[in-house]
């Protein structure tokens, strides 16, 4: 721990206060939260997994804090739980009567890691898996996920990997990278590096400049070894638009990442690509593996589709409505049927897009029971490392319903391995397929 940042934090503390604010708003728009790093696993798995980031060793000797910069963090944390989290009744718990029990044993304890684990034992009994305070050490090298380090260029996915299906799936090849000039795409699986069959995220990363050889496998197709140099990226995620080779006639809109200006422009301007030339029979919204973005952006992609009041945020700063106003494309779209793709990876943002177009009747859902996650998180940093993750406002569908715990469930159920076929023979995309066709001929037969 830095001294000198003890001299800013009693300053710091109260202006970060000020602005979580703004932070916690369900309309705020936090780009840097939620752009997710490049070559970062969505999830782990077996013998291959990638090794959990460590937490940093704690020195033996005590790391003295001084009372005032002590008294603080405690305000800091504390008031941030009571003005912020999203329960007003904490949970069942009596703040008041909490903060009057840890404050003293925080003022008297001397040792800056007691303190810490004072202060995470306290946020603690919320017993919220999604808010909690963490020791700079428990961050682990947070250089590591830096997004100006050295790497391919590709978003990565371990869930598929396995004895049948080894390897690291390949979710995005983000522009410019390494990856996006060796050929590299997505739903290819990296199932060595430098001729490891256990591929690690952790190898792939490497100092700029450096080379590295990785084994790669596309779907249907015979392995390859590419030789590749590591590079620092922009990692922007931006959305994917196209006609589909199997049907022209439908479009195909791939959202990964519900969040930043990239993604609102992103979703506009492919939107108005795909009105060109002949009318769409069908549109495909694939937010598989969407877990990060902003309601901002969600409101914008509703826009195109939905009208009215679809929802609503409730936090402790009060409720706010859903409202959505048509956007310039939305009477282009209002005739296109739509299928919304999703899996068990989609989360939070995405979560409350799909479950909002399916209450509307606009979509049909299309995959496997979406996660249940849709609560907004805000971060503060203290200036000295450590860290509150707050869960600031919740979601709820027009009739009170909320889908935290439950998750979406899906009209059309496919449970197979997406990721392990092309687009040509992907379950969701032909599933889709099958029902935009079979809601047209109904609509075709239904008397006017």
């Amino acid at each position: 721990m830095r001294p000198h940042s003890y001299r800013m934090l009693a300053t710091l503390v109260s202006v970060l206060l000020a602005l979580l604010v703004a932070l916690a708003a369900p309309a705020a728009a936090q780009d840097a939260e939620t752009s997710p790093s490049p070559d970062v696993a969505v999830t782990t798995v077996d013998e291959c997994a990638e090794p959990e980031a460590s937490a940093a060793p704690r020195s033996d000797a005590p790391l003295s804090i001084p009372e005032d910069f002590r008294i603080a963090l405690f305000d800091g944390v504390w008031e941030g739980i009571r003005d912020y989290y999203w329960d007003p009744d904490t949970a069942g718990l009596d703040w008041d009567q909490v903060g009057a029990d840890y404050a003293p044993l925080v003022i008297q304890t001397e040792d800056a890691y007691q303190v810490y684990d004072l202060l995470s034992e306290m946020v603690e009994l919320l017993e919220d898996p999604f808010t909690g305070f963490y020791a700079p050490e428990d961050l682990g090298d947070r250089e590591a996920f830096d997004p100006s380090y050295g790497g391919i260029g590709a978003l990565l996915d371990t869930s598929a990997a396995g004895e049948d299906s080894p390897g690291l799936r390949i979710l995005y090849v983000f522009d410019g990278g390494s990856a996006e000039e060796a050929g590299i795409r997505a739903r290819d699986s990296i199932i060595a590096v430098e001729g490891d069959s256990c591929a690690r995220i952790a190898e792939i990363r490497g100092p700029a400049g450096t080379e590295l050889t990785l084994t790669v496998v596309s779907p249907g197709e015979e392995p390859r070894d590419i030789t590749l140099e590591r590079r620092q990226i922009n990692p922007v995620i931006r959305p994917q638009a196209r006609r589909l080779e199997a049907d022209p006639s439908v479009g195909y809109l791939g959202v990964i990442a519900l969040s930043g200006q990239d993604a609102i422009d992103g979703i506009e301007q492919g939107l108005t690509e795909l009105g060109r030339g002949e009318p769409l029979e069908g549109l495909i919204l694939d937010l598989r593996a969407s877990n990060q973005g902003a309601p901002a952006v969600t409101i914008g992609m509703l826009s195109h589709f939905v009208d009215g009041q679809v929802g609503e945020y409730h936090s402790r700063l009060g409720n706010e409505a859903i409202e959505i106003e048509p956007s310039t494309l939305a009477e282009d779209y209002a005739s296109v049927p739509l299928a919304v793709l999703v899996d068990e990876e989609t989360e939070a943002d995405a979560e409350q897009l799909a479950a909002i177009l399916q209450d509307q009747g606009r979509a049909l859902i299309v995959g496997s029971q979406t996660s249940g996650q849709t609560h907004g998180a805000t971060t503060l940093d203290f200036p000295e490392g450590s860290l509150l993750q707050i869960v600031t406002f919740g979601f709820q569908l027009p009739d009170g319903r909320t889908l935290e715990g439950e998750g979406v469930t899906p009209d059309v159920v496919v449970e197979e391995d997406w990721l392990a076929y092309a687009e040509a023979e992907d379950p969701f995309v032909l599933a889709a397929l099958e029902a935009l066709s079979a809601a047209d001929a109904t609509a075709e037969a239904s008397p006017e």
